[in-house]
């Protein structure tokens, strides 16, 4: 007579298996982008699209250089939150630029920026 077996079955180990494959992969395609849409929810389209121009900014470029790098530092998103300040770091060849942003929500919903201010360091 066959002894009974109560060990993990080899159908479980292969889907573990499937299962951590596709977690690795899905951590590899995930991009900064992505992650900060998942933490804002809502505002993300607005903290993204002001931190795009930075790089681009013929004004900023005069004083950095060519971009080596840039950091993206928001702050703690809430569901009942009205308010929104974030620091974007761009470290160029010659200079590093700090973009303090503040952005605020109208009663529509849409996210505007209501101040900002450019500080520039070697």
């Amino acid at each position: 007579m066959k002894e009974k077996n109560s060990g993990i079955p080899s159908w479980a180990y292969l889907l573990m298996g499937l299962v951590a494959f596709g977690l690795y992969y899905g951590s590899k395609q995930l991009t900064g982008e992505d992650v900060m849409r998942l933490a804002l929810g809502k505002k993300a389209g607005a903290v993204l699209s002001a931190a795009d121009w930075g790089p681009v900014s013929p004004r900023i470029l005069n004083h950095t250089g060519k971009i080596v790098s840039r950091k993206l530092k928001a702050g703690k998103p809430g569901p009942q939150q009205d308010s929104l300040t974030f620091h974007l770091v761009l470290k160029g060849e010659k200079a590093t630029a700090t973009i303090r942003t503040s952005m605020q929500r109208q009663p529509s919903g849409t996210w505007d920026v209501t101040k900002s201010d450019t500080v520039y360091s070697r």
